[in-house]
């Protein structure tokens, strides 16, 4: 293999390799990591670069395409620094090994997912982060954590079984196709909407989509605040790698499962601002917030399936919007791990960038979104939902500013001026890199955000956000005003579980209070009485046999006798 091929194979090797020294407690070889995660944007810019192993895994193949390229600028920062905070957490931490090595291994299964160019090798790398994250939920070892990891773990292996059945239905007549050749596939297989309807709802649980979303605000709580800025920047933009690749976006025309994952969107932004904005813990809030801004990409995806047409401008629009959300809500969660005193300051700038406002890197990838909207018959309805969406981003924002600032929901996290440095280095580049990012991929015109009428575009949302927080404060600035509802983290889940409990209870309760009936006899008794029974006719049958050859001797006497006598 030549050098660049080495490379390219470098960062999912190096990761595997290095886990089982992470494992024995060396934090030590976390510093390789972080170098890797540091020169890794620099793959972005290897276009074209590709890796075939004929021996491994039914002639895996990797390579750096349109998709992987500005996600590989997302990857690289987010990597080093949360091994970095990682790291400074774990340095005194009985269980850190466990937790680096797994660390290790999802960050190689994420660059796996990023490069790989065939469907075998995109699946194994898909399951291999999706099960390898669950020891990063469940590190503490508390009983929510464990709850956590059991939903998480749950929900995972239901939504691996449907990835796992299209990929099986897929490969059945084309052997491991190329991923670049996945989308014309699905367009002309004959059970097309059934492959589709199969990769949405798989992956809808990894994309955070309602009402499938409760994995995430019950994990991202429980988890070390490095986990939790992966989760959302990395892990749950796996399903969006997934649909751009796999879905016939730009082949065919679904208007059915488009319009139902346009809808699924709409109700996902809503519904999770909704019960963020009453949460009273920082993750929590930003977990619901990750979950809203997955929701603008579901409608997205959606747009492009029901209009193949929109199809270029979704998937510049999507991806930028994945290296912006990335990149600042990981600062963000890991801004929350740092000391409670004056950790809101680091927090800010990338809580701005999320809501929008103008000439943030928020705003330019809201910008390349609606570039596609605008194509759309209903695309002034869109936009102005857009513009509401907007709105109760900012309300979140705030919310989850004022219980950042107050410092709720501190934790196990206590922050050093390294991991204040790995958070100063991740908000830099939260705002360069999505700037970068579209001015060479040409995602949308970046000239085009910074207008007067962009300018407004983004900054009435927010104003009006501020506005309605300033009028009705009682609800956003208090975690104990009697006007705030109580919803648990995880909303839905946890009423079905406690239902569950209950229900478990409440049977074994009434079957130990049956009414008692004669016991059964036992196996032993039972056999016992049948060999008695047997035993008992055949020594019946035994007198009978005596007394009627007793019988038969009588009559032969009798009959001798009467013989001599006649």
């Amino acid at each position: 293999m030549s050098v660049e091929q080495w490379l390219l194979l470098l960062p999912l090797l190096a990761p595997l390799a290095i886990a089982p020294l992470l494992g024995r407690g060396g934090l030590f070889w976390s510093w390789p990591l972080v170098v890797i995660g540091l020169v890794l944007p620099l793959f972005a810019f290897a276009s074209g670069a590709q890796l075939e192993l004929p021996w491994a895994l039914l002639q895996a193949r990797f390579s750096v395409d349109q998709i992987a390229e500005p996600l590989l600028i997302l990857a690289g920062p987010l990597w080093a620094a949360a091994v970095v905070s990682a790291w400074w957490q774990m340095r005194d931490d009985t269980h850190r090994g466990a937790f680096m090595a797994a660390l290790a291994v999802v960050l190689a299964a994420l660059y796996g997912v990023l490069t790989a160019a065939d469907l075998a090798s995109f699946y194994f790398a898909y399951a291999l982060m999706t099960f390898a994250a669950y020891p990063l939920v469940v590190h503490y070892r508390t009983p929510v954590a464990f709850r956590a990891g059991r939903v998480y773990l749950t929900m995972a292996v239901l939504a691996e079984g449907a990835v796992l059945s299209a990929v099986l239905l897929l490969s059945a007549g084309v052997g491991n196709p190329p991923l670049a050749e996945v989308p014309g596939i699905v367009a002309e297989h004959p059970r097309k909407e059934l492959l589709v309807g199969l990769l949405l709802l798989g992956f809808a649980v990894k994309a955070g989509a309602f009402p499938l979303h409760v994995w995430l605000p019950l994990a991202h709580p429980a988890a070390p605040v490095a986990a939790s800025a992966l989760l959302s920047g990395l892990v749950v933009k796996a399903a969006l790698i997934a649909w751009l690749r796999m879905l016939p976006l730009g082949e065919v025309g679904l208007p059915f499962y488009g319009g139902l994952l346009m809808a699924a969107g709409i109700v996902t932004v809503v519904y999770a601002n909704a019960v963020g904005i009453v949460q009273a813990r920082p993750k929590t809030v930003l977990a619901y917030s990750t979950v809203s801004q997955m929701g603008l990409l579901l409608l997205a995806v959606g747009m492009a399936l029901c209009y193949p047409q929109i199809a270029p401008a979704v998937f510049g629009g999507a991806l930028l919007f994945a290296v912006h959300h990335g990149l600042a809500k990981g600062a963000l969660f890991l801004a929350c791990g740092l000391s409670s005193s004056g950790r809101g300051w680091y927090m800010l700038v990338p809580a701005m960038a999320i809501a929008g406002v103008p000439l943030s890197s928020g705003a330019l990838a809201k910008a390349a979104i609606k570039d596609g909207v605008y194509q759309l018959p209903a695309g002034d309805l869109l936009v102005a939902f857009l513009g509401v969406a907007s709105v109760l981003t900012t309300l979140l924002l705030l919310r989850f500013l004022w219980v950042a600032w107050s410092g709720r929901g501190a934790g196990h996290e206590s922050g050093g001026r390294i991991q204040q440095l790995a958070v100063l280095g991740l908000i830099a580049s939260s705002l360069c890199l999505p700037w970068l990012v579209a001015a060479h991929w040409e995602f949308t015109q970046v000239n085009s955000a910074i207008t007067g009428q962009a300018i407004f575009d983004a900054a009435w949302p927010v104003l009006v956000g501020l506005g309605v927080a300033g009028m009705f404060g009682a609800l956003f600035w208090s975690a104990s005003a009697p006007l705030l509802p109580r919803l648990p983290e995880g909303d839905w889940i946890k009423p079905v579980m406690l239902w569950g409990v209950r229900s478990g209870y409440f049977i074994r309760r009434h079957w130990r209070n049956r009414p008692r009936l004669p016991s059964a006899p036992s196996p032993t008794l039972l056999s016992a009485r049948l060999f008695a029974a047997i035993e008992s006719r055949l020594f019946a049958l035994a007198m009978a046999g005596a007394l009627f050859l007793a019988l038969v001797l009588g009559i032969s006497l009798i009959g001798l006798f009467a013989g001599e006598n006649p």
